[in-house]
């Protein structure tokens, strides 16, 4: 045997050897695999749950205001007219209300009798039927939220095979893997034709895996594209071949298969796709509906309907062709496919209460570290649903009443769009959130996601950083009774000189810090800034909050040029509300796993942001917008009770907002275009009448005024100086102060003030 030979024998023996071991390496890895490779059962899906916040029974509440009766119907109470027997049953006279509760188990509570005893319709004490002893704290079980799933309220639902219609089938493998039913796992042909097409294009531009395949990289792997992942997944694929039938492997796949978002909730399934983009059962489904699912395997997030319609109307159109081609669509229907327009509808049950909400929680869970979302989670939100339907209802009738006043603001293709806060200042639970007034048409938030410029919003709180100077003996110390020059005034900025005017392009010579704010005139507050010094408004914008970036100058701290989200800037406002104190904004209380074990838990992020009585005093001064100022409007809308609130409009009158607030809730809203063009309308004219329409809704008319914390003193001043008012002042009002910032020289321009003079030097009041 000559060299050639014996070096072909052994580099034969060699490259043998070689191979059998890799050989015993896959069979034993294969082995492996089929140790705990498993397809997922259907009842290995638990629904996710999510929960509104419970709801209070205490007394002083009106049954009317707080929409009691509708709770207890929305959560599946019956009324009845003999005396209530089981859980489930309420009875109502003019003398009580009586509630069987139902049970919580998860809350380990059981159900229990409550007699609510009314007064003119307002419940006056919370006790037993049985012996009249009181009973605190007791809640309504919290409502299971729609906009998670149909009758089981799940945001999955596994659909067996055989309920699956044929045409749903044809068209995932005519599209996906045609040759399904011959292959065993992986398709020889199909990866012959993805090398060539890849290696002739230079790059990876087509796939070569089958269902089974893809089944094994979305259940076992993850999305990278590597020459291991690739391995791992097509051994993995021929272990599910061996283990299971192709019906079995085809039911995983049409029930696991990733489609998308919709919001924050990721979509997997065909039936869920349906239900989340069309609004319909897989048996309801157009041609063409399913042949824009099918044509989502290839990219959710790319050709989503929701966000890219006409990307998905090219590969809906693409999978129609290739049906027609496999002859699984006639020409006749073919035609008519591809000439319907691309409509996305989610179902009512995704919408009808609180979807840019849902979103928000999801994402705020994910975002504490619960990722991903497990199985049979139960999320308990903060979410009030009456109050949450108030909102949306306000949104939708404001933006609508706004068109129907101002036809130049009506357009199909960008319609002025709107969002709403409702917080709790204590807790800072989001109570409510509508993020736009169509969440069909579009999914962005923007309560949340949206940052547009505050305008006026920022005003108080150049102010209340002036207060507060002035309480600490710092220096840019003001009161409320301060004077302030409205005259014209140049600064120098960056970009050269800067002269800013107010919004009726008049001045109004010296004016007190009172009649500024309430007036939101610009120059003063750009004099006061200056005075008090940016630097000390950013780091009170940012206690109070504020995450968004905020530029450091004149413009953006007085007049709000900085753009902020609403969520965040109600919060502020929500924090004056508190006597200073900023909670940061939450819409998840809490999450349990499917045995009911704390996943995570929200724990209120507060701090003191700034002092109850400077907090009282600009509370005191947001009064007097709504009373006398630019939210006047709010008592010709039938305002009642004590409210405080700024309106903002930005320059070029791009965005309105409005926010009000007792000491029990802040409201927030903002009024504008996605695309930013002028709105040209005030936040008084746009964003006010929404803010009143859902007011009149959740704030009660007997609201209690706001108590002033001690450190607070109450002065007689004269306005035209700011000074301590005498008998010989034309024009005497009542201004709040920071005990120790009050004034002490008694008017000189008027005189007189000799008794005056007199009491306080003998110490009379």
């Amino acid at each position: 045997m000559n060299r050639t030979a014996r070096w072909v024998k052994y580099s034969a023996i060699a490259l043998a050897g070689i191979l059998g071991v890799l050989s015993l390496v896959v069979v034993a890895y294969g082995s492996y695999l089929a140790t705990f490779l498993a397809l997922p059962k259907s009842d290995e899906h638990p629904p996710l749950r999510l929960y509104s916040g419970p709801f209070l029974l205490q007394p002083d509440l009106s049954l009317a205001h707080s929409h009691l009766l509708e709770r207890l119907q929305r959560l599946g109470y019956r009324r009845v007219t003999a005396p209530v027997q089981s859980p489930g049953d309420f009875q109502l006279n003019e003398e009580a209300l009586t509630v069987y509760l139902h049970p919580q188990p998860e809350g380990h509570v059981g159900a229990v009798m409550v007699k609510l005893p009314l007064d003119q319709g307002r419940v006056t004490d919370v006790v037993s039927p049985l012996d009249g002893t009181a009973l605190f704290p007791i809640f309504l079980e919290p409502e299971l939220l729609s906009g998670v799933r149909g009758e089981s309220r799940q945001v999955r639902e596994w659909i067996p095979l055989a309920q699956i219609p044929p045409r749903v089938i044809e068209t995932v493998l005519t599209i996906e893997d045609h040759r399904f039913y011959t292959h065993f796992g992986i398709d020889p042909v199909a990866v012959g034709r993805a090398l060539w097409t890849n290696f002739t294009k230079g790059g990876v531009v087509q796939g070569g895996s089958t269902i089974t395949q893809q089944l094994a990289k979305n259940l076992f792997y993850s999305p990278q594209r590597t020459m291991g992942r690739k391995f791992k997944e097509a051994l993995a694929a021929l272990v599910l071949e061996v283990k299971y039938s192709k019906q079995n492997i085809l039911e995983s796949y049409l029930n696991e298969i990733y489609l998308g978002q919709a919001g924050f909730v990721s979509i997997y399934g065909v039936s869920e796709a349906a239900h989340r983009y069309f609004g319909k059962t897989l048996q309801e489904l157009t041609v063409e509906e399913v042949a824009m699912i099918a044509g989502l395997i290839k990219g959710p997030n790319s050709y989503a309907p929701t966000k890219h319609p006409e990307l998905a109307k090219g590969r809906r159109d693409v999978v129609l062709r290739r049906l027609r081609q496999t002859g699984l669509l006639t020409d006749e229907a073919w035609e008519r496919a591809v000439q319907a327009p691309v409509r996305v509808t989610p179902s009512e049950d995704v919408l009808t209460d609180a979807p840019y909400f849902v979103d928000a929680v999801l994402r705020e869970v994910e975002e504490a570290g619960v990722v991903p979302l497990p199985e049979g989670l139960r999320i308990d939100s903060t979410l009030d649903p009456m109050i949450q339907q108030a909102a949306t209802e306000s949104l939708e009738k404001g933006l609508a009443k706004l068109e129907a006043t101002h036809p130049n603001l009506k357009s199909e293709s960008e319609p002025v769009q709107g969002a709403v806060v409702v917080l709790d200042p204590k807790t800072g639970y989001v109570l409510a959130l509508a993020g736009g007034r169509d969440y069909r048409r579009s999914q962005f938030n923007r309560a949340v996601q949206a940052h547009r410029q505050p305008g006026s919003l920022f005003k108080p709180f150049v102010y209340l950083a002036a207060l507060e100077a002035a309480r600490d003996g710092q220096v840019g110390q003001l009161t409320a009774a301060s004077l302030l020059a409205d005259e014209p005034v140049t600064f120098e900025s960056q970009t050269g000189p800067w002269s800013p005017q107010n919004y009726d392009k008049q001045f109004h010579g010296p004016i007190t810090l009172r009649s500024a704010l309430e007036q939101s005139l610009n120059v003063p507050a750009v004099q006061a800034a200056k005075t008090v010094g940016t630097k000390s408004i950013v780091q009170l914008l940012r206690r109070l909050g504020l995450t968004s970036a905020i530029g450091n100058d004149l413009s953006s701290v007085a007049l709000g040029s900085s753009s902020v989200s609403l969520l965040e800037i109600t919060a502020a406002y929500g924090a004056i509300a508190n006597g200073g104190i900023a909670v940061k904004p939450t819409a998840v209380r809490s999450t349990r796993d499917r045995q009911g074990d704390v996943v995570w838990n929200g724990v209120p992020d507060r701090q003191q942001a700034t002092s109850p009585q400077g907090a009282y005093v600009l509370t005191s001064l947001l009064e007097g917008v709504m009373q006398r100022g630019t939210a006047s409007k709010a008592k010709v809308l039938g305002l009642q009770g004590m409210v405080a609130g700024k309106t903002g409009t930005t320059d070029g009158y791009r965005d309105a907002w409005f926010v009000g607030y007792t000491s029990d809730v802040v409201i927030g809203v903002w009024v504008g275009f996605d695309d930013e063009r002028a709105l040209r309308l005030t936040g008084s004219q746009a964003a006010l009448p929404i803010w009143m329409e859902l007011a009149r809704r959740i704030i009660p008319p007997n609201v209690p005024a706001f108590v002033a914390p001690s450190g607070v003193v109450t002065r007689v001043i004269d306005p035209k100086t700011g000074q301590l008012a005498t008998s010989q002042c034309p024009e005497q009002v009542s201004e709040v102060f920071i005990e120790g910032t009050e004034p002490s020289v008694y008017c000189e321009v008027h005189g007189g003030g000799i008794w005056e003079r007199l009491r306080h030097t003998f110490g009379f009041s």
